[in-house]
Parts: C-alpha cells; sequence; structure tokens
C-alpha cells in the first residue's frame, strides 16, 4: 500500500534573534506519491522566517525599540542583512533620535550597523562578526 498523504511540521525562523520555532505543518493536496515524498522531505526543515517574535523577542520588544546588529561591509542582500549577533533595545525616543528626520520603523525592529553601534556606544559592539 502506497502512501500518498504526506503531513510534515515545519520550522520557522524568529526574526530578531533566529531562534527555531514551531511553523506550519504542510499537507500534500494533490495525494500523489512523489509529492508525499516531498512533503515529508520538508519534516522538521526550516522554511521561512516567522511573522511573529519568539516570546524572549516579545518580551525584549515590550521593554522599547530592538536594534539588530548588522555588518554592512559583509550584507550581500539587503533584504537579508549580515548578522553581528548583538541585538539590543532601546529607548522609543533614543529609536527616533536615530531616525531623525524620518520616523523610526513602525515596527519597533530595525537593523543597525556596528559601527554605527559602536558610534552610540552600545554595550558589546560585535565588530569582528
Amino acid at each position: 500500500m502506497s502512501n500518498k498523504l504526506g503531513v510534515a511540521p515545519t520550522k520557522t525562523l524568529c526574526p530578531v534573534c533566529t531562534k527555531e520555532m514551531d511553523g506550519d505543518i504542510l499537507l500534500n493536496t494533490r495525494l500523489t506519491e512523489g509529492e508525499a515524498k516531498k512533503v515529508q522531505a520538508m519534516y522538521n526543515q526550516v522554511v521561512s522566517w516567522s511573522k511573529t517574535l519568539c516570546p524572549d523577542c516579545l518580551d525584549m520588544k515590550s521593554k522599547g525599540f530592538i536594534l539588530i546588529g548588522a555588518v554592512e561591509a559583509k550584507t550581500e542582500d539587503v533584504t537579508n542583512p549580515y548578522r553581528s549577533g548583538n541585538i539590543w533595545v532601546v529607548k522609543q525616543e533614543v529609536a527616533d533620535d536615530l531616525f531623525k528626520p524620518n520616523p523610526a520603523p513602525a515596527s519597533g525592529i530595525a537593523f543597525i550597523d556596528v559601527n554605527v553601534a559602536k558610534e552610540m556606544e552600545l554595550p558589546d559592539v560585535n565588530l569582528n562578526a
């Protein structure tokens, strides 16, 4: 008897800290053995960035504006900056000053180059990422 169902839970990544989280459950809607195998191959694989934050990052966001350290010189794709491993939470006023004359992003989260973070004297800036 052949298996044509094909079901696989997946993982997503927190867009702030990149921690793996439970994602969607994929289902084979074509009901063929080949498609079932493709779906089953995705079992517990990371398939995308999460649309929500992990509990730790949600807690950080409740305390202020999140800045994610990035290394502009190593970034090849501006939609996915090279991360330094740094994450800081600053007061909204600090974020507003940082982005002047434009408003700070409404999401409450932004990437910041590590050199700018160093100039701002943010703690433990990883310049060697």
